[in-house]
């Protein structure tokens, strides 16, 4: 199995992602990370969480990680992916816990227990990634694979 770090903020395109990934049997979902940018951080951590428990994957881990980008304010697609970034359908979405510790954090030390082999990909703004550079530039001596869902306004 390949061994999978997932850094996202959450919203309904990215819990397919998560989906997707987390019912794969070839990919070993090591670890969720999540960011501020669909919608605020504290919305992005629990559809992160709702998602991987209806996976019945309770035993990847989900953290929370940026709550801001680094230069620029926030600023959601709400407007798209709904108040709740799930399109505002009524799933239960609040009152789950992220595991212990900070997604940057994270990303460094999957970086460390799956060197050589970690695949890391981000599905948001690159807020959390940006901070493990800053704290570990050697963190892409260790990735060999990075695959980014991004664009360039």
């Amino acid at each position: 199995m390949r061994p999978f770090f997932i850094d996202t903020d959450t919203a309904s395109d990215d819990a397919v992602a998560l989906i997707i990934a987390l019912r794969h049997p070839d990919i070993d979902v090591v670890g969720i990370g999540v960011v501020a940018g669909n919608v605020p951080l504290p919305q992005a951590v629990q559809n992160a969480l709702y998602t991987r428990e209806l996976c019945e994957r309770t035993d990847v881990p989900v953290y929370a990680g940026e709550a801001a980008p680094l230069v620029i304010p926030l600023h959601t697609a709400q407007n798209v992916h709904g108040q709740d970034g799930m399109g505002d359908i009524g799933l239960p979405l609040s009152g789950r816990t992220p595991d212990p510790g900070d997604g940057v954090d994270a990303i460094l030390q999957a970086s460390h227990d799956h060197a050589g082999e970690l695949t890391l990909v981000t599905l948001g703004p690159l807020t959390n990634l940006a901070r493990a550079l800053e704290r570990d530039p050697s963190l892409t001596s260790r990735l060999p694979r990075t695959v980014i869902m991004g664009a360039v306004a």
